[in-house]
């Protein structure tokens, strides 16, 4: 299958009226999962927002299929784009099935009716993440872990091209993070789509992921093959 070039940042530099990188440049294919490494506070959730279009950033652009992700409407953008980050807000009582249905609602007709596709996609998104058995429960009667794999799985109902998680697995076991990193490798073989994980798990990482976008803790931000980025100097700080 081809490899399509779904997201492209050229010359970018994110921050908060003070820059906290240099400017970031890279390609990113179809098929592709792609772990993000660095220290804390260096701008790796910064850059996510900035690819989202949540915030602007400071310097340079970013395209999403080709177009700048500025051109597009907030439908059209979250047709193609989602961003998913462990601290969202939550209605308590909303059930595990209510909670991923929301996936669908870019995609919602009249009166933000459910399509038999809108149901089937929540469905499988349930089933992908083993969340059948939980779907009728309230969300405030999970665990904080199986509340990340809700998040994940209404990502995964609003089957979008570009996905990006921030620290999907900072709750998680052993096990559901080994099930996780599995479950987004096939996700972004089957569906050829490209996936952004931020992680701190860098033996899970150098595992699974297809490249490593390398964050130093100074500012500079490069997206690099595996064994490149573990050999290079942009991931010193792993090592203390």
């Amino acid at each position: 299958m081809d490899k399509q070039i779904l997201l492209k940042a050229i010359n970018v530099i994110v921050g908060y009226q003070k820059p906290l990188t240099s400017e970031i440049n890279f390609n990113c294919y179809s098929g592709e999962l792609i772990c993000v490494l660095g220290p804390n506070g260096t701008g790796k959730s910064t850059l996510f927002k900035s690819i989202a279009g949540l915030v602007s950033p400071l310097f340079g652009s970013i395209e999403l299929l080709g177009k700048s992700i500025k051109e597009y409407s907030l439908k059209e953008r979250a047709q193609n784009l989602t961003t998913v980050f462990m601290a969202h807000l939550l209605i308590p009582e909303m059930t595990v099935r209510e909670y991923v249905s929301l996936g669908r609602t870019p995609y919602a007709g009249f009166l933000d009716a459910r399509s038999e596709v809108d149901i089937l996609a929540i469905q499988k998104a349930l089933e992908d993440t083993r969340l059948t058995d939980f779907a009728e429960r309230p969300m405030y009667a999970l665990s904080d872990g199986e509340r990340s794999r809700v998040f994940i799985a209404r990502a995964l109902a609003q089957e979008v091209k570009v996905l990006l998680l921030d620290e999907p697995t900072a709750f998680l076991d052993v096990p559901n993070t080994l099930f996780l990193f599995d479950l987004l490798k096939k996700i972004v073989r089957t569906k050829n789509n490209t996936l952004f994980l931020s992680t701190h798990n860098v033996d899970y990482a150098k595992r699974f992921a297809d490249r490593i976008l390398a964050f130093d803790g100074k500012g500079h931000v490069s997206l690099m093959d595996v064994n490149t980025a573990f050999e290079s100097d942009f991931l010193h700080w792993i090592h203390g």
